[in-house]
């Protein structure tokens, strides 16, 4: 029976699997140059973090022993949803190079949000630019990490 805390347990399973493959994956991250910043040091933190959430819901899911609600897979547009989402996180990593981070971010949310709310098209492109700004003063300038920075930035 699928219940919510058999999905809570299985997401949380999950979750912390990709927790360790990132982490193992930051491990290969060549260091070249001086950088204030090693280039390893966000994937891997970002590793950690997911590895201690996917644990801690797995955990939490696990002691409680009541079963809790059913729930139901999507349907054929749930499944659109999230092949649709899927599809523009895949452009975004394949964007991330030859655009760079600021740009690519800008488009990824502002295409995302549109896609799940069509009528927020305004707010979409706002909170895109909004978030690709950020991303360029903090992962870039501030951090001083190696992210691309892309046509506009370069």
């Amino acid at each position: 029976m699928r219940t919510q805390r058999t999905a809570d347990i299985v997401v949380g399973c999950l979750v912390a699997l990709v927790g360790i493959f990132i982490c193992v994956a930051s491990t290969g991250i060549s260091i070249a140059g001086v950088h204030r910043l090693s280039p390893r040091t966000f994937p891997y933190v970002v590793g950690l973090l997911l590895l201690c959430c996917g644990v801690g819901l797995a955990l939490k899911s696990w002691s409680v022993r009541t079963e809790g609600p059913a729930i139901a897979w999507p349907d054929g547009e749930g499944i659109r949803t999230i092949a649709g989402s899927l599809v523009g996180l895949a452009g975004y990593i394949a964007l991330m190079t030859p655009l760079g981070l600021p740009l690519a971010t800008c488009l990824y949310l502002a295409g995302a949000i549109w896609y799940l709310k069509p009528a927020k098209w305004g707010m979409a492109l706002l909170i895109g630019l909004i978030t690709g700004g950020i991303s360029y003063v903090l992962f870039i300038r501030l951090l001083g990490l190696s992210f691309p920075a892309g046509v506009l930035f370069e």
